[in-house]
C-alpha cells in the first residue's frame, strides 16, 4: 500500500515512458558530470605536482578553472601536491 498523506492513501503512480527517459537522461548526465568533474580535478593536480613553484592562487585565477584557491589545495590535499611556499616561489620568465 503507497505511504500515506496525512491520514489519507496516496494513489497509485506509474510515471510515463517519456518521464522515466527523461529521469535516465537526467542520471546519466549526472553520473557524466561526476566522471568529468573528477579528471579535472586530477589534471589540475598533475599540472601543480608538475611545477612546484605553480601557485595555487594563478591556477584559481586563470578563467578556466572553476575552482577557488582553497578548494584547489583541498584537491592538491586529494592528490598529494606538496603544500606550496609563496614565499620562496619564483617568478616565471
Amino acid at each position: 500500500m503507497p505511504r500515506p498523506l496525512g491520514k489519507q492513501p496516496l494513489p497509485p503512480y506509474k510515471p510515463s515512458d517519456d518521464a522515466r527517459a527523461a529521469i535516465k537522461a537526467w542520471h546519466d548526465a549526472v553520473d557524466l558530470e561526476e566522471k568529468t568533474r573528477h579528471a579535472a580535478r586530477k589534471a589540475l593536480a598533475g599540472d601543480l605536482l608538475a611545477d612546484s613553484d605553480l601557485p595555487y592562487a594563478a591556477v584559481a585565477a586563470h578563467d578556466s578553472v572553476p575552482w577557488t584557491e582553497e578548494t584547489l589545495r583541498g584537491i592538491g590535499r586529494e592528490y598529494g601536491v606538496p603544500p606550496r611556499q609563496p614565499n620562496k616561489a619564483k617568478p616565471k620568465d
